[in-house]
């Protein structure tokens, strides 16, 4: 509720840093996303297991608005990727191997081109919410706090077209000693503090 409260005031203060006419870029993306692990602890024997997340395709759309400062932009990322919970024996209720879940990521920062032009090499910071969705009906979802960053280029097509490419790291906190997947009751804590995951990806961006 408090990260959902400041990403809602940081976008009420938009008005305030965006100039009376701004350039605007909306770019779809495709990527592949790498990586995230994290520890688990099972109360009732107290025994810890390591989950794993698949290797998968991942979509979003980012939104980025010219500043005042050369070289500058706000950036809203929204990312969204499906992948499959590799699960050790004995941590669910009745027992699974494999749990699909989808990841969902609403992040707010900016990028910056050392160049002072909104073309070319830049570095990327954004910061807001991942969103845990398992899709099987008897299992938790969760929201936790995340943080972005990453580096990209953007090549010039045509005077309102770029290909944008990004090579981003994705942290997710999981606040270590909450809850994690429940089933039949809550049992499975969160061990790790977060967990790590690498995103390379390509999108066409339309500028207006």
């Amino acid at each position: 509720m408090i990260l959902t409260r400041s990403l809602c005031c940081y976008l009420a203060l938009l008005p305030l840093a965006i100039p009376a006419v701004a350039q605007v870029e909306l770019t779809p993306f495709v990527g592949f996303r790498m990586g995230g692990e994290f520890d688990t602890r099972d109360d009732t024997d107290e025994s810890e297991s390591r989950v794993r997340l698949d290797d998968t395709v991942s979509q979003g759309l980012l939104v980025n608005i010219d500043l005042q400062e050369p070289g500058k932009q706000l950036e809203l990322y929204m990312g969204r990727q499906e992948t499959t919970a590799d699960i050790p024996q004995g941590l669910l209720s009745p027992p699974r191997d494999r749990v699909d879940i989808t990841l969902y990521q609403l992040q707010f920062g900016g990028l910056y081109f050392p160049g002072g032009k909104t073309t070319g090499g830049f570095v990327s910071g954004v910061a807001g919410v991942t969103r845990l969705a398992p899709k099987h009906s008897n299992l938790d979802t969760h929201h936790r706090a995340s943080l972005t960053l990453g580096g990209g280029y953007k090549f010039p097509v045509t005077e309102h077209v770029l290909l944008r490419l990004d090579l981003r790291g994705i942290y997710t906190v999981l606040d270590s000693g909450g809850s994690g997947f429940c089933s039949g009751g809550c049992n499975v804590r969160f061990e790790s503090s977060g967990y790590l995951q690498v995103e390379a990806g390509a999108g066409l961006a339309i500028r207006f």
